[in-house]
């Protein structure tokens, strides 16, 4: 008997070890992500398009991804030869488009055209292996969702502890918008999963975007936390009362709330052309009407890129393939949003899920509004909204490794 049980323990470790190379590859690379960045240069502070060109952040980027693509490709390689085929009509034409743009690349320096190939295949392969993590079962998402999020929680805390407190915005050497990025992505994958851990996350988070006034940050964590809210749970007479007072108490709070988001500093302002931005927009806007057709992903230089998530993707993959990419994922964000109000006999898990999907895709698609792209391989903005973009399948609670 004690035999028998014994053989059957072992086949269950034996099971489940494909998930928890998976998960482990995944927990790596949110690592990998972030905690080199707090090793960065004071140089490196002041140049918000230059993410992923330091050396240990970079090394970090190209560690993490081959990790868990490589893991991926190892433990799970039919759902990942079988990708494309779980996605619905929207994805598949993102993926299409992505991959039809190496013609793009078919252009100027020959050493650059093959780097841009390189990089176009590896965004839809990093596209297909993030799938492939919603192939998981229910209890292994929320633990890896969980778990990173604290991840990058734990990254923000020991920055601030190892760094100090920020001066002028930046902690150490790690710009605002780069320090907050991580802490956002850990905001909305907490939302996965229920419990005090992931309430102290969500709120650790939204502090330390506090601190550096990150606004982009700061909006997309309201903005994921009331979406979530409105979609999981019923409105109540109670709720729509607490909202009314939470609206009336903004009044006295304004004050407070403008020296948090710096309105009424005048490099950070309206007047200051979104602190700078206008002048990067001008510059990708430019590009755009002397490439209509896009110039290829990964091929725009700093001042063509327009520090826009959006404006980026019509540089990279012009106005008919990049206004494309947008409309899909536009359309991805709203049936999300549908499935998160839809009605019906679903379990609570299914519908956090829903509602914690649509949230973060919300969120994300406000971000890549000031972030300096919206499809990328080296950051956590990048590789959060790949994950939950290229969602597949049939609802979690359903799912089995």
């Amino acid at each position: 008997m004690s035999m028998t049980l014994g053989t059957t323990a072992d086949r269950s470790v034996a099971g489940r070890a494909p998930a928890l190379a998976v998960l482990l590859a995944f927990w790596a690379w949110c690592g990998l992500l972030c905690f080199p960045m707090i090793g960065v240069t004071e140089d490196f502070a002041d140049v918000p398009t230059a993410f992923g060109s330091g050396g240990g952040v970079l090394i970090g980027q190209i560690a993490g991804l081959v990790l868990f693509v490589a893991t991926i490709a190892l433990t799970r390689p039919v759902q990942l030869v079988t990708s494309f085929g779980r996605l619905d009509v929207a994805q598949a034409a993102i993926i299409v488009i992505i991959y039809l743009s190496m013609i793009l690349q078919l252009q100027g320096d020959h050493g650059a055209a093959f780097i841009g190939i390189c990089y176009t295949i590896l965004l839809v392969l990093t596209a297909f292996a993030l799938s492939v993590m919603w192939t998981l079962a229910s209890d292994d998402l929320e633990i890896a969702f969980g778990t990173a999020s604290a991840i990058f929680c734990v990254f923000g805390v020991s920055a601030l502890a190892i760094l100090g407190l920020p001066e002028n915005r930046n902690v150490g050497g790690i710009q605002p918008n780069l320090f907050a990025a991580p802490l956002l992505m850990a905001f909305i994958l907490s939302q996965f999963r229920p419990g005090l851990v992931a309430v102290g996350v969500r709120i650790g988070c939204f502090a330390m975007v506090a601190l550096v006034s990150s606004r982009f940050a700061m909006i997309g964590c309201v903005t994921a936390f009331a979406a979530h809210e409105l979609t999981f749970r019923s409105l109540t007479p109670w709720k729509l009362a607490a909202l009314g007072l939470l609206l009336l108490a903004i009044i006295p709070l304004s004050p407070y709330i403008a020296t948090i988001l710096a309105l009424d500093d005048p490099n950070r302002n309206l007047s200051s052309g979104f602190t700078g931005r206008d002048e990067y927009w001008y510059g990708a806007l430019s590009t755009i009407t002397n490439y209509p057709l896009g110039i290829g992903f990964k091929r725009a230089l700093a001042f063509q890129a327009g520090h826009n998530g959006y404006l980026k993707t019509l540089v990279e993959f012009g106005v008919i393939g990049g206004g494309l990419i947008i409309f899909f994922f536009a359309w991805t964000v709203g049936r999300a949003g549908v499935e998160a109000l839809r009605s019906g006999r679903r379990t609570i898990r299914d519908r956090r899920f829903a509602s914690a999907h649509f949230a973060g895709l919300l969120a994300l698609a406000f971000g890549a509004f000031f972030q300096p792209q919206l499809l990328s391989l080296g950051d956590a903005f990048g590789m959060s909204l790949l994950l939950l973009l290229f969602r597949t399948g049939p609802p979690p609670e359903i799912h089995r490794t």
